[in-house]
C-alpha cells in the first residue's frame, strides 16, 4: 500500500522521528509509524530516506509503503511503513497546494480543551469521529520563551487560537528548536502569519495525559 503525502512534520521523538503530512489524493492526515514499540512506533532515522542517502523535507512529496494502518485510542491518523523499502520523493509543494487540499483548521479548541494536556480518561470517552490528534492552524500572538534552567536550557510557545491563549506548549521541530536554543534567554514575538502543525503526543505515564506539541512551525 503506497501512501503519497505532502510532508508537513519531522519532529523529534525519542531521537527519532515523528513524521506527518497530508495525504495528496484525499487531504487527509497522515501519521507514519513504526513497528517498533521500543521506540514508541517512532520512525527510525535511518528508514526516512531516499534511494540516494537524501533525507526528506518539509514540503517534499513523499510515497512511503505502508503495510497498513495502526490506529489507537487517541491517534487514527497512523499507517505503518514498510522498512524494506526506499521512500521515494515525487516533487515539491507550496503551503499554497496545501491549502487547496486541507484547509487551515477551524475546531473550537485545539484538542478539546484550552490546556496545554489532555487526560487520557477523556480521550477514551470519545467516540471516533470526535478523535483527531494532528492540525495545521494560523495562531496569533505567538511568543517563544526561551529559558535556562540550572542544567538545561528549554523553549517553549504560546499563543491565541479562535479567542483562547494556549500557553507553554513544547516544540518538537528539530531545526526551529535549534535555532531557538542559540538564543539568549528572553521571550521572542513571531509574526502573525506563521503556520504551526500541532501533534497531540503519546501518554506520559507520569500524569496520564497527552501533551500537545508544536510539531513543525512554518515562518
Amino acid at each position: 500500500m503506497g501512501k503519497e503525502i505532502i510532508l508537513l512534520a519531522e519532529s523529534k521523538k525519542y531521537n527519532n522521528l515523528c513524521i506527518a503530512g497530508i495525504d495528496r489524493s484525499t487531504g487527509d492526515w497522515i501519521r507514519i509509524v513504526s513497528h517498533d514499540s521500543g521506540v514508541s512506533h517512532a520512525v527510525k532515522v535511518e528508514d526516512a530516506i531516499y534511494e540516494d542517502g537524501s533525507v526528506p523535507e518539509l514540503l517534499d512529496i513523499v510515497e512511503i509503503e505502508c503495510n497498513g494502518c495502526q490506529f489507537n485510542y487517541y491517534q487514527l491518523e497512523n499507517y505503518v511503513y514498510d522498512p524494506g523499502y526506499y521512500w521515494s520523493k515525487i516533487g515539491r509543494a507550496t503551503i499554497k497546494d496545501v491549502l487547496k487540499i486541507h484547509p487551515l483548521e477551524h475546531k473550537d479548541f485545539i484538542f478539546h480543551n484550552t490546556d496545554k494536556r489532555v487526560h487520557k480518561d477523556y480521550l477514551l470517552e470519545l467516540n471516533d469521529k470526535e478523535k483527531y490528534s494532528l492540525m495545521l492552524i494560523r495562531p496569533t500572538r505567538i511568543k517563544v520563551h526561551v529559558r535556562q534552567w540550572p542544567n538545561r536550557k528549554d523553549v517553549t510557545m504560546s499563543f491565541d487560537y479562535r479567542g483562547n491563549r494556549y500557553s507553554y506548549l513544547s516544540i518538537t521541530d528539530i531545526d526551529h528548536e535549534q535555532r531557538y536554543l542559540a538564543w539568549e534567554p528572553n521571550d521572542y514575538s513571531l509574526r502573525d502569519g506563521t503556520l504551526l502543525v500541532i501533534s497531540l503526543g503519546e501518554c506520559y505515564k507520569r500524569d496520564n495525559c497527552h501533551y500537545k506539541l508544536i510539531a513543525t512551525i512554518i515562518d
